[in-house]
């Protein structure tokens, strides 16, 4: 069995048990940033659905079993993306260099490939300010599946959104330029909260 047809088949048993709302892996939904100040990392949704996040995008959950909840601003990158693009700071000031240099995930990278990640950064933080849009995966690259790869939103109780973990820069140049909506794909949604995703599925506020 193909991935995609996987990916279908777990769509059709959500809208077979929660109707023609139910999420969609990798839906496409429209978020305004202002309203993302919460998050759950990687390992609460592991706990709370018994799958790894890059498999969680539309997973029905109890909202009442999520318990780690944080401030996106005790995020490391969310506070470092703030502080060189609304106040200025150089990524070596802020010790971004150096804590890239040492992290696991990117220990063999070269100072020049590490220096290059955060200059593309910035070339893009300055095409969505002349924009003034984020664009979808899907205009980035016409054979993106869905949203995939996108800004990762998980919906709580009463339609509330929660970031995921997945995007932090694009989410913190959203917030920072204070764009009024911007393209995300959809992570847990908590029972209740089904019928608030037709909401974010409309472009305009």
């Amino acid at each position: 069995m193909t991935r995609k047809l996987k990916i279908y088949l777990r769509d059709l048993k959500n809208i077979l048990t929660y109707g023609l709302s139910a999420p969609r892996y990798n839906e496409l939904i429209w978020i305004d940033p202002k309203e993302v100040n919460y998050m759950i990392d990687r390992e609460e949704v592991l706990r709370v659905s018994g799958v790894h996040r890059s498999n969680a995008s539309g997973v029905v959950i109890d909202w009442n079993d999520v318990k780690n909840i944080k401030p996106i601003t005790d995020e490391f990158r969310i506070r470092y993306c703030y502080e060189h693009w609304k106040n200025g700071k150089t990524w070596e000031e802020l010790g971004v260099i150096e804590h890239m240099k040492s992290a696991k995930k990117y220990k063999n990278w070269p100072y020049a490939k590490i220096k290059n990640r955060f200059s593309m950064l910035d070339k893009t933080f300055d095409q969505v300010k002349k924009e003034g849009r984020l664009k979808t995966r899907k205009e980035i690259n016409s054979n993106n599946f869905r949203e995939s790869a996108g800004i990762l939103i998980h919906i709580g109780k009463e339609g509330k959104p929660y970031f995921g973990g997945s995007g932090f820069h694009r989410l913190a140049m959203a917030k920072v330029l204070k764009l009024e909506r911007i393209p995300a794909y959809v992570g847990l949604v908590h029972y209740n909260s089904i019928p608030y995703l037709n909401k974010y599925r409309e472009k305009k506020i």
